[in-house]
């Protein structure tokens, strides 16, 4: 089969929805020439370009007969991946995605292990912005995206209510390894972990 072939069939294992740049394909063809083939493919109207590099296949809305693009969460996840960066939403990204908030934000803000970067996506615009603390570094990812969701609610926003909400939207071991990765973290932050894991277990 060849390098287009492989990637082809890749994508299509993956199926709609899921965004790619060329390092996905590091273990099939060089970046330059896997590039080129998502470029191809772009053109043959198989994917669609959400911004410079990355791609994804479109979903189709049976309901509406549009297509649906890729998330932007999955956006910045296929750039992440691609320049070796770790990310969490953060603000009202953050809320939205542990279902806090759900009116979908215009601005997404994402903290990020590298540089300072904005994007345009269709109607919104990703800003990454930079941060080097331990409670993105050395934290697994739903415990990074609490902590943000806990950081936009403030030190005074975290109500009972809000507690009850977080511990509702993650699974038995995502509260525990929460508790866990809290520990040496800044004391309110702890203090919702130990708050999160009591609803989850107790509530």
């Amino acid at each position: 089969m060849t390098d287009a072939g492989k990637v082809a069939e890749r994508i299509t294992a993956e199926g709609p929805g899921k965004a790619f740049t060329a390092a996905d394909f590091a273990d099939i063809t060089s970046a330059r020439n896997a590039g080129n083939i998502l470029g191809r493919m772009c053109a043959r109207g198989e994917l669609t370009r959400a911004i410079r590099g990355v791609y994804y296949v479109p979903e189709k809305s049976e309901l509406l007969g549009t297509e649906v693009p890729a998330s932007v969460d999955e956006v910045v996840r296929a750039v992440a991946r691609a320049n070796k960066w770790i990310v969490a939403p953060a603000g009202d990204a953050a809320l939205n995605a542990l279902g806090l908030d759900t009116q979908v934000p215009a601005r997404h803000v994402y903290v990020s292990s590298g540089p300072y970067k904005a994007y345009s996506y269709g109607p919104y615009t990703i800003e990454l912005r930079h941060r080097a603390n331990r409670d993105l570094l050395d934290c697994s990812p739903v415990t990074r995206t609490v902590i943000q969701a806990l950081k936009a609610l403030g030190r005074n926003g975290a109500s009972d209510e809000a507690i009850s909400a977080l511990a509702r939207n993650l699974a038995d071991e995502d509260a525990d390894t929460f508790l866990e990765e809290s520990k040496g973290l800044t004391s309110w932050i702890t203090e919702g972990a130990k708050r999160i894991w009591k609803e989850r277990h107790d509530g």
